[in-house]
């Protein structure tokens, strides 16, 4: 595993100055707004959920022995914290992880919530492979943003262990065919894949059907019963994609975990619901360092 980190600016004490939007966070849930050096792609907010304040993981990068985290990346940062958009319950992507690590059921992470592009078409742009126009050029590029933009940032000022075997990318709907999408095809930055109720609006199937060699990834794969369109929330699809997985060489419960939440709907509700039945697999106790 790569061991090597960004070179550090002398005079570099703490993350520069952000938002802190919870109480009883202070420290430890920070907003930033990073800058994009990917053509096409706008600088946006990206917040940031710390097992441990600022000023100490600043000490603890720096120090000759620090104790250093995995990174659970989320699209959709609009929706990740205890509140969507739409003012109903969001993921709680800041709290449940935290949670788990203290009832030790989960290996306690760095969680950096990227928001969207802000609107209906950019986020589809951006999250659906081929979409836009030009076509096929946004998803790429929104990755690219990530890996030369985000994660930088992340692995500079926070304890954050660098490489590709620690960092894990998520989402649910079109976040989390986007999330398939890059595990699959960029597996020298993503080994860990979350994907809650993908939208198959672009046919991952055929991606991970034609692919001669599949990538090494740890994947969690789910879906509800239903949908405010009144279909099965893609649950026939991703059991479709579990099947075409085991056949590709996964092994169920090794590095491959499908879920189907019965009763749930496509909503952040439900993928907090499930975040439990995620995070364990993803993150297990084991590997904590």
């Amino acid at each position: 595993m790569p061991t090597a980190r960004p070179a550090r600016r002398a005079h570099a004490t703490i993350p520069p100055a952000g938002v802190v939007p919870l109480a009883g966070w202070e420290g430890r849930l920070t907003t930033f707004f990073l800058r994009s050096t990917v053509p096409g792609i706008p600088g946006r907010r990206v917040t940031i959920a710390s097992p441990v304040p600022a000023a100490l993981a600043e000490h603890a990068a720096a120090s000759d022995a620090p104790r250093r985290y995995p990174v659970l990346y989320l699209h959709d940062g609009q929706n990740c914290l205890e509140e969507n958009v739409f003012g109903s319950p969001g993921w709680a992507a800041h709290r449940v992880p935290a949670e788990l690590a203290a009832a030790g059921k989960a290996a306690p992470v760095i969680v950096v919530m990227v928001d969207n592009a802000g609107d209906s078409d950019g986020r589809k742009r951006e999250f659906v492979p081929g979409a836009g126009e030009p076509r096929g050029q946004h998803a790429d590029a929104y990755l690219d943003f990530l890996e030369k933009d985000v994660i930088p940032f992340v692995e500079h000022w926070y304890p954050a262990l660098p490489g590709a075997a620690d960092r894990c990318v998520g989402g649910s709907s079109y976040g989390g065919l986007i999330s398939l999408y890059a595990g699959w095809t960029r597996p020298q930055v993503w080994t860990r894949v979350l994907s809650m109720s993908p939208a198959f609006h672009w046919d991952f199937h055929a991606l991970a059907r034609e692919t001669r060699e599949r990538p090494a990834l740890r994947l969690y794969l789910d879906s509800g019963t239903t949908d405010y369109e009144g279909s099965d929330d893609g649950q026939a699809d991703t059991e479709a994609l579990r099947d075409l997985l085991v056949s590709r060489g996964f092994v169920p419960g090794a590095d491959l975990v499908h879920e189907v939440g019965h009763g749930d709907t496509h909503d952040e509700e439900a993928w907090q619901r499930r975040l439990p039945l995620a995070l364990p697999f993803l993150f297990p106790v084991s590997a904590r360092r």
